[in-house]
């Protein structure tokens, strides 16, 4: 315990330094993709925040305070860098989210949205569509190592915002709403298929039952929107796929914050 406390004592900016790369990578972990999930242990997220400050550290310089340093002005630095991590994990959390929402409103078009199943990851409830895509998500997600362009992502910032920095709020806030505004374009075309295809099944069943009055197209309807439902969204797996992969690098390489 007295070394503990002599070398805190003697590399004091050091570990100043150290407290503000863990606090950013301790950010990232509560919102990113999986480690973000409540099926994830907490003392796992801890040890994985720490190894990613370990490996991330050598990259920072030693943070410089002018004057002494207060309590209050390292737990505002500490905040902010929490704060910058939780936006880190979220640029990765975009794309999830962007697919749960055209999963639920493929659920909402077909009928299908009071179907609700057990959701692990979120801790609550989610549709049939919105879980499988979301699944589907993360499959392709960590099929093509996006965890590791998280990690990049963490290390790229240090560059745009050192540790301790001030300043980069409204940056962070524009990036923020930027990136928002993503998932409801990124679900709107992700649904756009089958969407489509509702919305002609719709008209052609209108004509069938104005030629054929006689027909009750109520009873047919929901099961062949079902039908329909799960032979576009099973054609169109191989586009939403090739499109996922191509968004992916968009929110990890932070375009909102002008990483490069």
């Amino acid at each position: 315990m007295a070394l503990l406390t002599h070398l805190i004592s003697t590399r004091w900016p050091e570990v100043i330094t150290f407290v503000l790369v863990f606090a950013r990578a301790s950010g990232l972990i509560i919102s990113a993709p999986f480690w973000g999930s409540k099926t994830v242990p907490v003392l796992v997220r801890v040890w994985t925040a720490l190894l990613l400050a370990v490996a991330t550290y050598p990259l920072v310089g030693i943070v410089s305070f002018d004057g002494s340093v207060s309590l209050l002005s390292l737990s505002m630095a500490i905040a902010g860098e929490i704060f910058l991590g939780l936006v880190l994990g979220w640029t990765g959390q975009l794309l999830f989210a962007a697919m749960r929402l055209a999963g639920q409103q493929i659920e909402i078009k077909s009928g299908l949205g009071l179907l609700q199943l057990v959701d692990p990851n979120e801790g609550g409830h989610s549709g049939i569509f919105a879980a499988f895509l979301e699944l589907t998500a993360g499959l392709i997600f960590f099929s093509f190592n996006g965890h590791h362009l998280l990690i990049q992502a963490l290390s790229s910032s240090y560059r745009i915002f050192p540790p301790a920095a001030e300043k980069f709020g409204v940056q962070l806030l524009q990036g923020l709403i930027s990136s928002t505004g993503e998932i409801f374009i990124i679900a709107l075309r992700v649904s756009a298929p089958v969407m489509i295809g509702l919305l002609l099944s719709d008209i052609v069943l209108g004509i069938i039952s104005r030629a054929i009055p006689q027909m009750n197209v109520f009873i047919v309807a929901q099961p062949l929107q079902f039908g329909l439902v799960l032979l576009l969204l099973f054609l169109s797996l191989p586009t939403v796929v090739w499109f996922f992969i191509r968004q992916l690098p968009q929110p990890l390489g932070l375009s909102g914050f002008a990483l490069p």
